[in-house]
């Protein structure tokens, strides 16, 4: 993990407890949350850059459509169980 061996591990965490005490947890989960927006706002600028080179002609590659949730569903779009039939009299 970033090169980091076991003792500098525990040196860094050591050092996060004293800093932090019990605030830690509330520290750990802004900081999460921080990378979690830092890397969606990424995504977001990376897409916009690939569409603008490729509406002006200098990407030869097609622009990758907008990424939906749904897509990551394995079978999306299919029936996942049979279909019901209700009983006749």
């Amino acid at each position: 993990m970033f090169g980091l061996g076991p003792v500098e591990i525990v040196l860094i965490g050591a050092i996060a407890v004293m800093l932090y005490g019990k605030r830690l947890p509330e520290v750990g989960r802004t900081v999460g949350q921080s990378i979690a927006e830092l890397r969606r706002q990424w995504a977001t600028i990376s897409r916009d850059l690939d569409v603008a080179a490729h509406l002006e002609g200098r990407d030869p590659r097609p622009a990758r459509p907008a990424r939906r949730f749904d897509d990551d569903v394995v079978g999306a779009g299919r029936l996942s169980a049979p279909r019901f039939d209700p009983p006749t009299e």
